[in-house]
């Protein structure tokens, strides 16, 4: 979980100063979390490079110039876990952000979730 701190922190530096795009090491879990956030329409696209050891993640922007997303962050750590039941995950408020969740289908939204009855493990939130 030390990593993926680190590579929403890189993210979050890249979105704060307008980068187009940046380089990150390329682990399982990120690039299934990439996948997800390039679904939903936080980035533009998601590129191996380097025989597949990196990867090239391009950022979206608005026509104004604003970022699609501005803010990641943590709900679980190494030391601790959230999990959210899928009657919590019914109370919660929709639409306002996007929850990350792991669940044993693999990573997937609260939206996913809500339609397939399930909870899981609450990773982070994206605004």
């Amino acid at each position: 979980m030390n990593l993926f701190s680190a590579f929403t922190a890189q993210l979050k530096n890249a979105i704060q100063f307008n980068q187009k795009f940046i380089f990150l090491p390329k682990t399982s879990f990120c690039l299934k979390f990439l996948k997800l956030m390039f679904a939903e329409g936080f980035i533009s696209s998601v590129v191996e490079i380097n025989s597949g050891k990196r990867l090239k993640v391009c950022l979206k922007y608005s026509s104004t110039g604003t970022p699609t997303f501005k803010k990641i962050k943590l709900l679980s750590t190494s030391g601790k876990n959230s999990y959210l039941s899928y009657k919590q995950l019914t109370k919660l408020t929709q639409g306002l952000c996007v929850i990350v969740i792991s669940t044993n289908e693999g990573l997937l939204t609260n939206q996913m979730c809500l339609k397939r009855k399930i909870g899981g493990t609450a990773i982070c939130y994206i605004i």
